[in-house]
């Protein structure tokens, strides 16, 4: 028998963590601006299938794989957006942001 596909998993059962970057993001930067806020919204539907809450299904060992690859793919092309965005001075208008 074939294992269930998960559900679409809610933007909410990200963890904190992810919902800090997404607050942190939004007060340094105008992150629809920048076209930042589907990118997270991805993150965290991607996060949640990793991590589902009690009584969701859960993906197979094979589709965890595949899911934590795409995660930690989109996670650095978050980082390289951010670097752009940073390099690029479009940021720079921002109180704090990478001021040392």
């Amino acid at each position: 028998m074939k294992p269930q596909a998960a559900p679409a998993a809610p933007i909410d059962a990200a963890p904190a963590l992810l919902q800090e970057v997404r607050r942190t993001l939004a007060a340094r930067l105008d992150i629809g601006r920048h076209g930042l806020e589907p990118m997270l919204n991805e993150l965290a539907r991607t996060l949640a299938l990793l991590m589902p809450g009690p009584g969701d299904a859960r993906l197979s060992p094979e589709e965890q794989e595949k899911v934590r690859a795409s995660f930690a793919g989109m996670v650095d092309t978050l980082e390289d957006v951010l670097e752009a965005l940073h390099r690029s001075g479009r940021a720079g208008n921002v109180l704090g942001w990478g001021e040392r």
